[in-house]
């Protein structure tokens, strides 16, 4: 029983560690261990054995490589060893370690990133179309935008293309090439919980998901984080940078200049625009550098001016004002007549050439509100682009001030002006401002009545907003 037991014993360990018994071998024998490249493959009865067997292993390898260019990489040597067992390394046991302890090398090509090899690849167009589809989206992006060309592109690194001799098993294809030159290593970085913090918060932050600090940080259990509490963060850092020169052309506007002059033909405190300002253009040439697609730096190489601007000229008025006289501040009476105007015959008609000829300055004119009928007298006192009017009385600027809710304001309204029989659609502002004629109407100073086409003082323009409201007391 107890011999039993033994003999189960060693087979178990012959199972497990390879080697055989030998009934032939004696207690105290001299045996071979085989090295390979300084580790131990096996012991064995004969050296030579061990070489045939190494043969044989080697012979295979050359025909797995068949029509490659390799090098087999293999020291061999024996020590001799006293055996106290009869204990041998079996055959295919001994195969299989010399395979594991051959190197197996070839000729290949190694993408170097500021002196350090980042992957080899087997030839060295390999090796190029790597780093050209690194730089593509780059090209890409500069050549599908406009008024742009690409004068330079490449790594801000250090990075060539050098032959290399490798294990065999270190060689990768392009695609695995160009995530290892793209992603690069994972660079551990570590960030400590503060008052507030969420998982979301500090992921948006870093630009992560919560499932990859999770996944960094297996021992949390739940959402749930302390203040003070240190988590690790994952980021990828790529091996390399890619920098493009890119020549951008645009064009920018040349700002107007604006000149005053003089006039004797304007009063004083009235301006007028003898020539409307232009603004010019100019071509702008810049070399713009950026990295990994975002802008670090540019440099104007050029500038054209494409059309030159033309200054704004403005007359500002220098005559003096007549002084008034007493019939000029008189007392006005009234008409009794505050019947609405009515809409029928109401035209459109021009300022100039029109309505300045019929609503002559000095001219008393009945005035109707459209929208509420109100009725009330206004004279003409002067103006040129449109009719400078006063109320007549008194009590003709309380009706202004009831049409503009109690006071004076600036609001267009649309309102038709009736001259001798002739009703014109027209609109007013209800604020004074300027000189004035009539001293005891309660208006200090003057308003605006504007007609199909007048322009304003200041600018010499049409008021869109004027004219919208003479469109809508003419009914249109």
């Amino acid at each position: 029983m107890k011999r039993s037991i033994a003999v189960m014993v060693m087979l178990c360990f012959v199972f497990l560690t390879g080697f055989t018994y030998s009934d032939e071998m004696e207690s105290n024998t001299t045996a071979y261990a085989m090295y390979v490249n300084d580790v131990e493959v096996g012991v064995l009865k004969s050296a030579a054995k061990g070489l045939s067997i190494y043969d044989e292993v080697i012979k295979g390898i050359e025909d797995k490589y068949a029509g490659q260019k390799i090098y087999i990489g293999a020291e061999v040597y024996f020590k001799e060893r006293e055996m106290h067992s009869g204990l041998f390394t079996d055959e295919s046991e001994l195969a299989k370690n010399i395979q594991q302890a051959v190197e197996v090398k070839i000729d290949a090509y190694a993408i170097v990133v500021d002196g350090e090899p980042a992957c080899f690849l087997k030839t060295y167009e390999e090796a190029q179309e790597v780093l050209e589809r690194v730089m593509n989206p780059y090209r890409s992006m500069v050549e599908q935008s406009e008024n742009t060309v690409l004068e330079d592109i490449g790594f801000k690194e250090s990075v060539e293309i050098t032959p290399e001799t490798v294990l065999y098993s270190n060689i990768v294809d392009v695609d695995k090439a160009f995530k290892i030159v793209t992603t690069g290593t994972a660079e551990v970085q570590e960030y400590e919980v503060k008052e507030g913090d969420t998982l979301w918060s500090i992921a948006r932050q870093h630009d992560m998901r919560v499932t990859d600090i999770q996944a960094a940080n297996p021992d949390l259990d739940t959402e749930i984080i302390r203040p003070g509490q240190k988590l690790k963060l994952q980021a990828l850092k790529s091996l390399v940078t890619v920098v493009t020169r890119e020549k951008v052309t645009y064009t920018e506007e040349i700002p107007f200049n604006t000149v005053t002059k003089n006039t004797s033909d304007l009063y004083k405190g009235e301006k007028k625009v003898e020539q409307e300002g232009q603004k010019g253009e100019k071509k702008i040439e810049v070399y713009v550098t950026k990295e990994n697609g975002v802008e670090v730096s540019r440099e104007k190489i050029g500038e054209t001016v494409l059309k030159q601007p033309v200054d704004q000229i403005e007359l500002i008025g220098t005559k003096s004002r007549p002084a008034s006289n007493t019939s000029n501040r008189s007392n006005y009476t009234r008409p009794s007549d505050l019947t609405p105007i009515s809409k029928n015959g109401v035209e459109m008609t021009p300022w100039f050439g029109g309505a300045d000829k019929i609503f002559t300055r000095g001219s008393i004119a009945k005035v109707t509100h459209v929208e509420t009928g109100l009725t009330f007298y206004v004279k003409r006192r002067g103006g040129t682009n449109h009719a400078d009017s006063e109320p007549l009385t008194a009590a003709d600027t309380a009706v202004i001030k009831r049409i503009y809710g109690g006071k004076f304001r600036w609001n267009r309204e649309p309102i038709i002006v009736e001259v001798n029989g002739k009703k014109m659609a027209a609109s007013m502002n209800g604020m004074p401002h300027g000189g004035s004629t009539i001293s005891d109407n309660g208006f200090p100073g003057h308003f605006c009545i504007h007609f199909y086409g007048s322009r304003t003082h200041g600018t010499n323009r049409v008021d869109p907003d004027h004219q919208a409201a003479i469109r809508i007391a003419a009914g249109k």
